[in-house]
């Protein structure tokens, strides 16, 4: 069992409980946010190991939280892992820029294989 807590931040709901499922069932805590609003206020309440960030999400874009969470004090530290449709390479230099452990384009990888990536992240 992993004391790992992670944040999914993906706006897709039946993706976004898969993946919660998945971690779940490997002894990992999971909470799930649908939007930057919502991680923002997960963010601010527990102590989350690793962030699991979409980019293309409604209102506040994904590198927008990004940014957001480098600028916080208390959040700059965290892990995030960019898992997202988007593979551009523009978007994976901002990312990298704003210190990501991973950068992962969703229909490179199957579901598993990312949660195995976000376990050892």
């Amino acid at each position: 069992m992993s004391n790992k807590k992670i944040l999914i931040v993906e706006d897709e709901k039946p993706l976004r409980e898969a993946i919660k499922f998945k971690l779940e069932k490997q002894g990992i805590e999971a909470v799930a946010a649908s939007n930057a609003e919502e991680a923002m206020v997960f963010l601010g309440k527990n102590n989350i190991d690793l962030v699991w960030l979409d980019l293309k999400l409604p209102k506040i874009h994904g590198l927008e939280l990004l940014k957001i969470i480098r600028e916080n004090p208390d959040w700059k530290d965290k892990k995030v892992l960019i898992v997202s449709a988007s593979g551009s390479d523009e978007m994976k230099t901002k990312a990298t820029q704003l210190g990501v452990v991973g950068y992962l384009v969703k229909n490179d990888y199957p579901l598993d294989d990312i949660i195995k990536k976000a376990k050892e992240a």
